[in-house]
């Protein structure tokens, strides 16, 4: 249950990487390097995470795929919510 309650804790800053990812990055065609740059704001954060549980999480690979997968995870929804919005929302 500990890892469940991390990873909770972590769903805050992978959302604060995406979006100033999508910030600072624009255009379409840039997916990947998007996601590329938030994989790397996040890998500074599992740093501070490691030395708080005294455990190697950076260089495991299976954290380093569910940590990428979630951000795909979120950018998909985050794109299909905006697809289905009404056109007034978007001149808000």
């Amino acid at each position: 249950m500990k890892w469940i309650n991390v990873g909770l804790k972590l769903l805050p800053y992978v959302l604060s990487c995406i979006r100033a990812v999508e910030t600072f990055i624009k255009g379409k065609g840039r997916g990947v390097e998007k996601e590329n740059a938030a994989i790397g704001m996040v890998h500074a954060v599992l740093q501070t995470v490691e030395a708080g549980l005294d455990r190697d999480l950076l260089n495991d690979e299976d954290v380093n795929r569910a940590v990428r997968q979630v951000m795909q995870a979120l950018v998909a929804l985050e794109n299909i919510v905006a697809k289905k919005q009404p056109k007034e929302l978007d001149n808000a």
